[in-house]
This record gives C-alpha cells, structure tokens and sequence, in this order.
C-alpha cells in the first residue's frame, strides 16, 4: 500500500505543478515551439550562425521537425538560412534583423515566471530540478 500512497503523492504534484502557472505564458505572435526554435538560435551562439543539426539535438526533436518550423520561420521573416560554402548538406541558421528584434521584445515576459521560480528554489534545487527533469527526458516515452 506504500507505494501507491507514493505514487498517488507524486500524481497530486505534478497535477499541482502544472496548474502552477509556471507555464502560461504571455500572449505572442509567435507559438511556444517558434520562440523555443528561436531563443535556441539566439541562445546557443550569441546571434551566430548554428546547424539546423544543432537546434535539433538541443532541442532533443527530428531534424524533419526542426526542418519544418525552421522554414515556417523564413517564410515569416524572423529566420534565414545559408548553405555552407564546404560542404553543400550542412544548412545554417540566423535570426534576421527581425527575429532579433522580436527575440529581444519577448525574453524577459517569457522567462519571467521561470526566473521566480529559479528565484525560490535556490541554486541547490534549481539545479536538482534540472538533473532530474532531464534524466526524465531521457526515458523518453514512459508506456
């Protein structure tokens, strides 16, 4: 009986985890997964040039679902896309004078719910968090 008491304990958490509020975000333009693509490129190299390869495996999706919004986000202005000149299969990615533009107006709202809770936990358990959401992440799917 112990253990469903445990499990149903954790069940009730992360109910009451995402019901926080530590998700909702502000009103955009752009969805969550447009803004994640493109903080990663912002992010990951200070404004430079990354591989889609690289948005993909930070990311931890396909590089077939990275290819797609990464497109969507040209066609719309906020990304561009150059071919390396070395090797004609490796495509990089940049934010255009518009992508960083938005990337600048949005990233305190958008993180700001984060940072408070960043704020509560502490260095110690922030980084807890973090070890473990992402040895979550690493189990993948749980059947």
């Amino acid at each position: 009986m112990r253990e469903y008491q445990k499990l149903q304990k954790l069940d009730r958490a992360l109910q009451v985890f995402r019901r926080s509020g530590i998700y909702k975000r502000t009103n955009t333009e752009l969805s969550d997964a447009d803004i994640m693509v493109m903080f990663c490129v912002a992010f990951c190299d200070l404004y430079q040039k990354i591989k889609l390869t690289d948005v993909a495996k930070t990311l931890r999706v396909t590089l077939p679902a990275i290819t797609h919004k990464v497109n969507e986000l040209v066609e719309q202005g906020y990304l561009e896309k150059e071919t390396s000149q070395k090797d004609l299969r490796v495509t990089y990615i940049m934010l255009t004078p518009k992508g960083k533009t938005y990337v600048e107006s949005i990233k305190e709202e958008y993180y700001r719910p984060l940072r408070l809770l960043v704020r509560n936990l502490g260095e110690e358990d922030t980084q807890a968090l973090l070890r473990i959401l992402d040895k979550i992440s690493k189990m993948g799917k749980i059947a």
